[in-house]
């Protein structure tokens, strides 16, 4: 009888984000971080480090913002300068003052054509929310993420609920990875094959016996 395998709980298609619900550290942080973003018209930038869950967020927010818009154009700016996007429309409508522009990785582009995408995007749109792992002048900070363990541990219970984690490892393996969850994230799937390796030899020997 074949051996069945367990799939990796830390591979790409169930940690990238959208996968898992952002956590926030107090339960009224949603509702106060929203109510900042209306009180800039609709303007602000989530600020933190690299793989923090800045993205993750966004896409939490998401169901909260739609609300109040009709259209969530959401835009990503890798570190070469490449664009990609998306947009979800509610209802059809065209792209107008109910749109709201979110945009990943704002930083990955001069400050020139910072000025300049955002100037257009400006004029035409209702509502725009960037995130930055540095802030970009005049744009109020509606949030800023600072990484904890103590987060990080919570992510790992949701994605692997049946596998407790030694904490000192999960320590050792945040620190090691300056305190990114994505990086972590990484190490933990590169452990997880790791240990399956060690693992499926001896299941097969046992299996012939």
């Amino acid at each position: 009888m074949p051996i069945q395998i367990e799939r990796n709980p830390y591979s790409t298609c169930f940690t990238e984000p959208g996968k898992l619900p952002f956590i926030f550290s107090t339960t009224e942080q949603p509702e106060r971080m929203l109510t900042e973003f209306e009180r800039h018209g609709f303007r602000g930038q989530i600020v933190g480090p690299h793989g923090c869950g800045k993205t993750t967020l966004t896409m939490t927010l998401e169901p909260y913002l739609g609300f109040r818009f009709t259209e969530i154009k959401r835009i990503t700016i890798r570190n070469d300068g490449n664009v990609s996007g998306r947009i979800r429309k509610n209802g059809g409508q065209k792209q107008d003052m109910s749109t709201l522009f979110v945009i990943d990785g704002i930083e990955n582009i001069s400050w020139l054509q910072r000025k300049i995408f955002l100037k257009s995007i400006k004029r035409n749109v209702g509502g725009l929310l960037l995130t930055t792992h540095r802030a970009i002048k005049g744009i109020p900070v509606i949030h800023q993420i600072t990484p904890s363990f103590k987060i990080f541990a919570k992510v790992v219970s949701l994605i692997s609920p049946n596998h407790p984690s030694d904490p000192q490892r999960l320590k050792q393996v945040f620190s090691q990875n300056n305190e990114s969850i994505r990086e972590s994230l990484m190490s933990l799937y590169t452990i997880w094959e790791e240990d399956r390796q060690r693992f499926i030899p001896v299941r097969d020997t046992q299996s012939t016996q």
